[in-house]
């Protein structure tokens, strides 16, 4: 059998940008959920990790954004040099990307009627390098992405979402590798990013330019990505506890946890925005790695609200 796990983390920059500023408690239980995955991805031995992230402007932005695109290539970058001081990495990384997998995936994915954009090289960002730092720091396995549009409506449905990932496992079936399926992003939040419907302000309309004009915005304004961690930290300041909502986070994983997907599926995209906030559509990576572990049920390492990271912070794992 090639998939051999599954897990499903949050990617927040503050995790690794300014994680003291969470509680101790907190952070005990964050950091020890991510040793305890770094080990089982250890003992799982992996030969390709298959991730479901979302794109933070890396590589889509408004002008084109994709609702499924597959990464193929020989290999991937991360994180970009624009936001190596906000993460707190040295230097990007390069990572493997399993080409004739992800060539395979995209075309069985295709094929069966998902229709998905083809990807060259991946830029990531804190989608992937935030967990893949505290899981597999060497970046040594690897990975083919798979990004699912969480910010441009519309979106995929819940559903959609986990169909994808069903059709990801159905692709890999009866191959040779050993695959492990990753998610990404949430739970709740209310992410400092430019929204049609948010009120504006300096940083954000900063923020409004470069999503809609891309990389080459960076050269009028190169400190946009390091502003970033103030701003968060500001709006932590300012927003205290509102910054998450922890009864939506942990219905959520309550519902995830026990495999009740007929209830996820009845989510909209509304529901999702009231609740978790415009952030919160990324648990439709974590749809995606329910599907591709056929609706199981999973075990929740660990939740915590950690308004500092202005993020619900949780992580689950799917063992086979």
């Amino acid at each position: 059998m090639p998939v051999v796990g599954a897990l499903s983390v949050s990617h927040a920059p503050g995790i690794l940008g300014w994680p003291e500023d969470a509680t101790d408690v907190e952070q005990k239980s964050v950091f020890e959920a991510f040793e305890d995955l770094k080990q089982t991805v250890e003992d799982a031995k992996p030969d390709v990790i298959i991730a479901f992230l979302d794109d933070h402007f890396e590589n889509h932005f408004r002008n084109l954004m994709p609702s499924v695109s597959v990464g193929v290539a020989d290999e991937h970058t991360g994180p970009g040099e624009h936001l190596l001081k906000l993460l707190k990495f040295d230097k990007t990384q390069t990572i493997g990307g399993a080409k004739d997998l992800a060539e395979h995936i995209l075309r069985c994915v295709v094929g069966g009627g998902i229709d998905a954009t083809r990807m060259s090289g991946a830029e990531f960002g804190n989608n992937l390098m935030v967990p893949l730092r505290l899981i597999r720091p060497d970046g040594d396995i690897p990975i083919i992405p798979v990004y699912i549009n969480v910010f441009t409506p519309p979106l995929i449905t819940m559903q959609r979402a986990y169909e994808l990932g069903a059709a990801v496992r159905k692709a890999v079936e009866g191959r040779g590798e050993r695959i492990m399926f990753w998610a990404t992003g949430g739970l709740s939040h209310w992410p400092p990013i430019w929204e049609p419907s948010r009120e504006s302000n300096d940083f954000l309309t900063r923020m409004k330019t470069f999503q809609n004009e891309g990389r080459n915005y960076l050269e009028r304004d190169p400190d946009l990505w390091t502003d970033i961690g103030p701003y968060e930290i500001k709006m932590a300041a300012e927003m205290g506890d509102a910054c998450v909502n922890p009864e939506w986070d942990l219905e959520f994983l309550k519902l995830l946890s026990a495999g009740d997907m007929a209830t996820l599926f009845s989510w909209t995209y509304d529901d999702v925005e009231k609740g978790g906030g415009h952030g919160g559509h990324e648990i439709l990576n974590w749809m995606a790695v329910a599907g591709a572990m056929n609706g199981a049920p999973c075990e929740v390492l660990t939740y915590q609200p950690t308004p500092a990271w202005i993020c619900g912070t949780g992580a689950v794992r799917y063992v086979v």
